[in-house]
């Protein structure tokens, strides 16, 4: 008799709910993705994020409240939501029953690019109007995907080659999923633009291009170009760039394990001291703890970096 295929969504549980040995958010090698528990009942508030927010509840349920409907988010579903609503929730949780979430950030040019490549490859669901959030059950080829995601967390060399490609199978997935519309939501012909531009900054990050020839390269006045991108990215093109540098930075760090200033030379810092104060800002902790902590283990309690 033919051994039954596993359950993905059991393997994920499996992975994942190890790596929640502690109340509160456990941080991943991976900025997008971390991990919350609570043991006893939350009520929370979520202000607004450039990101669009994934989050797979492994146990526990939790209730959320956007936009005048309510969601409930339990053991086996997934939720997403856009960054620009906020939200409240009320968590049920005990030390016997913990709520234990999965939670992955889909970065906006990320998220713009694959929306870009499934229109032109006609490959979206019909466009509708978008709700708050979307609840759904996990299937079985999105949790082999953040199954596999996990698996290369330990790892630096697939970290780096295979983490890009898992997320963006994670993507197409969700867009091509009934979670399409609330990730669509506010697609116009203003982000080919956007992303143009988003693109251009990613090819010349290190030299840190001006906002003048930014807007020039894509066609768009200087302000304009600001206006949108704020709008679309969640955030100026000086700290888009700004966020590219200090990534290609983390990558040195963890993957070629270069010294600090090192780091900051190649990520296309004239100060070592300013690239610090910049790292600590978007990490939480200076690139030298940063390297440390994660060439130690693959995981990192965020209580832990307050200090």
């Amino acid at each position: 008799m033919p051994h039954a295929a596993p359950d993905p969504l059991l393997s994920l549980q499996q992975q994942a709910r190890p790596l929640a040995s502690q109340p509160g958010h456990t941080a991943t090698a991976l900025p997008e993705l971390w991990l919350f528990r609570s043991d006893q009942p939350l009520s929370l508030v979520r202000g607004y994020s450039p990101y669009s927010q994934v989050a797979v509840a492994l146990s526990g349920r939790k209730w959320i409240h956007c936009q005048g409907q309510t969601f409930l988010n339990d053991a086996r579903q997934h939720v997403v939501l856009h960054g620009r609503h906020h939200y409240q929730a009320e968590v049920e949780a005990s030390p016997a029953a913990p709520y234990i979430a999965l939670k992955l950030q889909l970065p906006p040019a990320l998220l713009g690019r694959t929306l870009l490549e499934l229109l032109e490859d006609q490959l979206l669901p019909r466009r509708e109007v978008a709700a708050a959030a979307f609840v759904g059950e996990v299937n079985a080829p999105l949790a082999d995907a953040l199954c596999r995601l996990l698996d290369c967390l330990g790892h630096p060399a697939e970290r780096r080659l295979l983490a890009p490609l898992y997320l963006k199978e994670i993507t197409v997935r969700l867009l091509t999923s009934e979670a399409a519309s609330v990730l669509r939501a506010g697609l116009t012909r203003e982000h080919l633009q956007v992303l143009r531009a988003m693109q251009y900054i990613e090819r010349h990050a290190t030299r840190q291009p001006e906002i003048d020839e930014i807007a020039s390269a894509v066609a768009m006045s200087r302000s304009s170009l600001g206006h949108r991108f704020r709008q679309i990215v969640g955030m100026p093109p000086g700290q888009y760039a700004r966020q590219l540098r200090l990534e290609t930075a983390r990558l040195l760090l963890l993957d070629q394990q270069v010294s600090v200033a090192q780091a900051a030379e190649q990520a296309g810092y004239a100060s070592t001291s300013h690239f610090s104060r910049d790292f600590r800002r978007q990490f939480g902790l200076s690139p030298g703890r940063y390297a440390d902590t994660f060439l130690r283990q693959a995981v990192l309690p965020l209580a832990a970096m307050a200090g």
